[in-house]
């Protein structure tokens, strides 16, 4: 079996039926061994696509995914991808390989150096009778590690079509993760500081989805009659209780903000309560902090804990919630009315100031109007900018784990990418992605293997115009918001070139035409809605 195929079909032992990238001299052999296999190989139009589709594969299916790109321009291309999975600790493994051991090759690049920069596992193919051993140890790294790995099959092109020894991947070692000891003095003092508290609420973190511990969090809650939050990336969890608040943070619903604020026990589980979450930890002062999280690194990472507990978040929220009702607590009658009337307002809120005009809408509005379009359950991809202040506070849709952010690493443009790959996991029956009109025009040729791949993939494109985060810090500082403003082309009609059917929001009414499109969703859509440039929400 020579080199190429062997990956391949060690690829198909792990489990791994689908990879996404772009052909060139260093994987050519590879992606097409995989395919001719049986495998499914998708191909992206940019690098950073490729890996980007893989990442949002990954968060959505809960299988490390691949990824592959050629060597020199073909890996640089996919850093911003990388650092991205890299930040939001998402296992994709990235197969590139070396130049030709010439050193005046115009694509000669250190890969390693690259990797140790980025704080990205390099690995390597080292021979051809080495394969299973370096792939198989590459295998390990992304299930321990559940970050992304990059393996460098380094054996040079001439050799690629030496025969191997077919070794089977069946045999590769397993790896579990250790069993965590809560520390019983932590528990004891978290305890203390739930029970004595009037006013609890927790928070509630992708950990928490991680870990499947929906329920317990829940449980604890209730033992205690506290408030539920989640983060942004919590969405989908606490649907239909009736003390679900939403979102905590920047973005929080403002029915839910004199809540968090009158609260003075914060348990946060599965988060790192980062600037977002904890609002930079103003929104924390004067409340007493219990943080638990299976990782102690987040521990006090952005807010100091009153009292940290590491452990698995079921574990820990299981035994707290059982030592509260053994307690006999009483009830809180009024702290849980005040969490159920700020809950029910949430479901029933409007803005006051509604912005929408003659051809534009109110971006809080029109995403209420989406999420009442959108099935429940869906997945949810989002892009990063200003229109997240807009649109996260009401989704009420997605389930959770269904919900992902490309916000790893702030970089604008990966949403498009990463919404095609989870749509290609095919979790829901739609999948949607939320995004700016500049991470949509930097990204937009990704819409070409959305509709090769006929995904039924809403593209949802808040279009004001500007790059907006840019254009209210140019206004504070007294610069023009001119510098900000973007003259794109029709973003319907760019779309529509790229081979996708496209709708344009302009007034409220025409989420109407959206409505039946998504009903018989049979490939991907975008719909680009109109908003007002000026209108400024804070997160």
């Amino acid at each position: 079996m020579k080199v190429y195929e062997q990956v391949a079909v060690m690829l198909a032992d792990h489990g791994v039926h689908t990879m996404f990238g772009l052909l060139g001299d260093a994987n050519m052999y590879l992606a097409s061994a995989f395919e001719t296999a049986g495998g499914r190989f998708v191909r992206a139009t940019h690098e950073a696509g490729a890996v980007s589709m893989a990442d949002g594969y990954a968060r959505m299916t809960g299988h490390w995914a691949v990824a592959t790109v050629t060597h020199g321009p073909g890996f640089t291309n996919a850093l911003t991808a990388l650092v991205e999975a890299a930040r939001f600790s998402t296992p994709v493994l990235l197969i590139t390989g070396d130049t030709p051991a010439e050193p005046t090759h115009m694509q000669r690049l250190d890969i390693a150096a690259v990797c140790a920069s980025l704080g990205v596992v390099h690995e390597r193919v080292h021979r051809p009778d080495t394969v299973a051993r370096d792939l198989g140890r590459a295998v390990r790294r992304l299930e321990s590690s559940w970050a992304p790995v990059v393996l460098n099959v380094s054996v040079p092109i001439s050799l690629m079509d030496r025969a191997t020894e077919d070794i089977s991947a069946s045999g590769a070692l397993s790896w579990a993760a250790p069993v965590q000891q809560i520390d019983d003095d932590a528990l004891d003092m978290a305890l203390g500081l739930a029970a004595s508290a009037a006013r609890p609420v927790v928070v509630a973190g992708r950990g928490v989805i991680a870990a499947g511990a929906e329920a317990a969090v829940t449980g604890l809650a209730d033992a205690l009659g506290a408030g539920l939050f989640t983060t942004g990336l919590g969405i989908g969890l606490f649907a239909g209780h009736p003390r679900h608040l939403g979102i905590m943070g920047g973005i929080a619903h403002e029915e839910a903000t004199s809540i968090l604020m009158n609260s003075d026990c914060v348990i946060a589980v599965g988060t790192s309560l980062n600037k977002y979450t904890s609002h930079g930890g103003e929104i924390l002062a004067a409340k007493s902090v219990i943080h638990i999280d299976d990782d102690p690194v987040k521990l006090g990472w952005f807010v100091t804990p009153t009292c940290g507990i590491v452990g698995d978040a079921r574990t820990v929220t299981e035994t707290m919630a059982e030592a509260i009702r053994d307690g006999d607590l009483q009830d809180k009658t009024t702290w849980k009315r005040l969490c159920q009337t700020a809950s029910t307002a949430m479901r029933q809120w409007t803005p006051t100031d509604d912005r929408t005009a003659s051809d534009t809408v109110d971006i809080r509005v029109a995403s209420q109007r989406l999420d009442a379009i959108l099935p429940e359950g869906c997945a949810v991809v989002s892009d990063v900018g200003r229109f997240i202040a807009g649109s996260w506070p009401y989704l009420t849709k997605p389930g959770p784990g269904r919900f992902t952010a490309m916000t790893g690493f702030g970089a604008i443009g990966l949403g498009v990418a990463g919404g095609t790959g989870a749509a290609v996991g095919a979790v829901s029956d739609v999948t949607v992605v939320l995004v700016g009109d500049g991470g949509f025009m930097m990204n937009a040729s990704e819409l070409a293997t959305a509709v090769r791949e006929k995904l039924p993939l809403l593209v949802v494109v808040y279009n004001d115009g500007a790059y907006g985060a840019e254009y209210q810090k140019l206004v504070n500082e007294g610069f023009s918001a001119q510098h900000s403003y973007n003259e794109w082309p029709d973003i319907a009609a760019t779309a529509t070139g790229l081979g996708t059917r496209a709708l344009t929001v302009r007034k409220l009414e025409d989420f109407e035409a959206v409505a039946e499109a998504v009903d018989h969703l049979a490939g991907p859509l975008v719909v680009d809605v109109r908003l007002d440039p000026t209108h400024h929400l804070e997160f």
